[in-house]
């Protein structure tokens, strides 16, 4: 802590100078935080499984270990270290009011590391989220700040990048500051209509579509029910020397002569992230990874960047026809075009069963389950299901239906077991815990999904597994079947040690050169492990 107290004092004063720096760094300035030729493996705004990718992937060559660069000059504001999520990651502040964002680092600049490391054992965790703006960490441009790594929920070794409004905490789509090599414009896979029952149910069809070259794109004519019509595509785009797929930066709909929707990814704001599902085709990305952009969605105009005439719907008449034109385009201007015709056929029979309608409130009950939605929880209308099966699964959908504002899911009665969790079949057909609440002398949860709930007991403790001493690290394998690991904790010779938690291997290393271990004795390792509704797991071992 005395490390820390001087640095603070220190900070103060070089803060104070820093900032009183006349030559403000401005974004037009700003390096590449790789030294190396920008390839990307992930665009800013992709179509996620939960939200819109926030910043850009840059790859390193499927390793670890490369010098990552503060690209402008800037103070290290805040530290974060976790087992998911961006793993160990910084934010920097420049003195033009951005923050710049580093993730799935494999460690930190000497200076930084030290900070942390004392941040670490002050709080006797290895979670880390700590504003360190007035320690005075400044670096300049091309200084290293940090190696790149793949910590965090990573899928492979890469640095995950991003510009932040540091007022506003808005997010800003890199490339508007970065150039890249890119002569390779978006691809139309296929073309996908959705019309309207008369229910308001979407119906979706697939139209293949015929490249005619030069970017250009045909789906003919497609005769679709008369009345309310929904357009999407899916598409895929790739930038020079990269085979990734990647998301398109603007996409346009045009009828005729008007243009009825647009999107143009230049910003961002985390709290619009579930609304990636009104965007996206949910079904078809999770089923067949197909990223079907929809230019029509209820709550789409609130996405930004995206502006549109009544949500992107077309209506046709029978008989009537509409030329429609849909223009992707890359952030280098690389663009494709695709056209067809839609005529008006006859409309969709008669109504035919309940349904959940968009905008409304309701509390869906079924034995001692009940599931109250919000009245913006549905992106569309879906097919109201409230039903107990014979196994005592709470079912409120044939398959999952992804929400806007989640839903409280309750269960009512006497819920004494403190094991007792809710928990959701997820797409793998396994069951996963919910974060369970107690309520009187019930049970609740929060859900973003319609789909199938029950009520389970967690009564198996968490697994253990000592993996031996590697690279002078103790290696230790944890993993819960149910619940979920809530915490744990690493002693050496009775004193709180730092044990590094990696959650995608279900891994904790502890290194032997930590204080709390003595040179030339036997030191007593415990580790404790505690699952969601308690249940605990200790092992100890002996190390020289």
């Amino acid at each position: 802590m005395r490390m820390i107290k001087w640095f603070c004092r220190l900070g103060l004063v070089v803060l104070h100078c820093f900032i009183m720096i006349p030559l403000y760094a401005q974004l037009g300035t700003n390096i590449l935080p790789l030294r190396r030729e920008p390839l990307l493996s992930g665009n800013f705004g992709e179509l996620r499984a939960t939200h819109f990718h926030s910043g850009i992937d840059l790859k390193t060559g499927g390793t670890t270990g490369l010098p990552v660069l503060c690209v402008n000059d800037g103070v290290i504001a805040r530290i974060r270290i976790s087992a998911s999520g961006y793993g160990n990651a910084l934010y920097v502040e420049h003195p033009d009011g951005m923050t710049t964002v580093y993730g799935h680092l494999d460690r930190f600049n000497g200076k930084i590391r030290k900070v942390a490391r004392e941040l670490q054992y002050r709080n006797e965790s290895f979670e880390l989220d700590e504003n360190v703006r007035e320690l005075g960490l400044i670096f300049r441009k091309g200084d290293t700040i940090a190696y790149s790594g793949n910590t965090g929920a990573s899928g492979g070794p890469h640095l995950h990048f991003e510009y932040r409004d540091t007022k506003t905490e808005n997010i800003l789509n890199p490339l508007r500051f970065i150039a890249i090599q890119d002569h390779v414009a978006p691809n139309f896979r296929k073309l996908y209509v959705y019309e309207s029952d008369p229910a308001g149910r979407l119906i979706r069809r697939r139209w293949d579509v015929k490249a005619l070259g030069k970017g250009r794109y045909d789906a003919g004519r497609i005769k679709v029910s008369a009345g309310r019509v929904g357009v999407g595509a899916y598409i895929t785009d790739v930038m020079d020397g990269s085979w990734n797929k990647l998301g398109v930066y603007k996409l346009t709909l045009r009828s005729g002569q008007a243009e009825r929707f647009r999107l143009v990814v230049d910003t961002g704001a985390f709290d619009k992230a579930p609304l990636v599902n009104d965007l996206k085709d949910f079904e078809l990305y999770r089923e067949r990874s197909e990223t079907v952009y929809r230019c029509f969605g209820n709550y789409i105009d609130r996405i930004p960047g995206i502006n549109c005439v009544d949500n992107g719907y077309l209506t046709l008449n029978e008989g009537e026809e509409a030329e429609v034109e849909l223009k992707a385009e890359d952030i280098s201007g690389n663009s494709s075009v695709l056209r067809c015709v839609l005529v008006g056929g006859k409309q969709h029979g008669k109504k035919e069963g309940k349904v959940l309608e968009v905008g409304r409130v309701y509390h869906l009950k079924a034995g001692p389950y009940v599931l109250e939605l919000d009245s913006c929880s549905l992106f569309t209308v879906v097919d109201s299901i409230a039903t107990v099966d014979s196994a005592g699964v709470f079912v409120t959908a044939r398959q999952d239906v992804p929400l806007w504002v989640k839903a409280l899911l309750r269960v009512e009665g006497e819920y004494w077991d403190a094991r007792m969790v809710l928990a959701r079949l997820n797409a793998k057909g396994q069951w996963e815990a919910l974060k369970t609440m107690r309520e009187g002398n019930g049970l609740c949860a929060w859900v973003n999904m319609l789909g199938k709930y029950t009520l389970l007991i967690d009564s198996v403790p968490p697994r253990v597994e000592y993996g031996g001493m590697i690279n002078g690290s103790l290696k230790f394998t944890i993993k819960d079947e149910l619940a979920g690991i809530r915490e744990y904790r690493g002693e050496v010779n009775g004193r709180w040690c730092l044990f590094e938690y990696d959650a995608k291997t279900g891994t904790l290393t502890c290194r032997k050169n930590e204080p709390a271990f003595v040179k030339g004795q036997k030191n007593r390792v415990l580790l404790t492990v505690t699952d969601a509704v308690g249940n605990k797991t200790r092992r100890e071992i002996i190390v020289n």
